[in-house]
């Protein structure tokens, strides 16, 4: 009985290590720091730290839609990033809108 619960077990953790592989994903969070191929670092709103990685075929897109410029990108700014299926490189980034800041008389 033991064996076959610890079998089990394994089974869970290995099919968990594999069970995201294949679909895309997403992340929300600020521009911690940018390289210098265009590539820069996010922290997630969970506070993770992730890499991303672009490349001439990324799509850079303001909230309504318009379409953005690579150079947009800078330190302090929200996105959210959509990754390709292998996990590496970013297929959309959306730039977070603007705050709205009332307007002077």
């Amino acid at each position: 009985m033991r064996k076959a619960f610890l079998y089990s077990l394994l089974l869970l953790i290995a099919l968990d290590a594999f069970g995201h592989a294949g679909e895309v994903h997403s992340y929300m969070g600020t521009v911690t720091a940018l390289i210098e191929d265009g590539s820069f670092t996010i922290k997630t709103t969970e506070g993770k730290e992730v890499l991303v990685q672009v490349s001439k075929d990324t799509a850079y897109r303001h909230a309504d839609g318009r379409v953005a410029k690579p150079s947009e990108v800078v330190a302090g700014k929200r996105v959210v990033v959509t990754m390709s299926k292998d996990g590496k490189t970013a297929t959309t980034i959306k730039f977070a809108a603007a705050k709205n800041t009332p307007k002077k008389r």
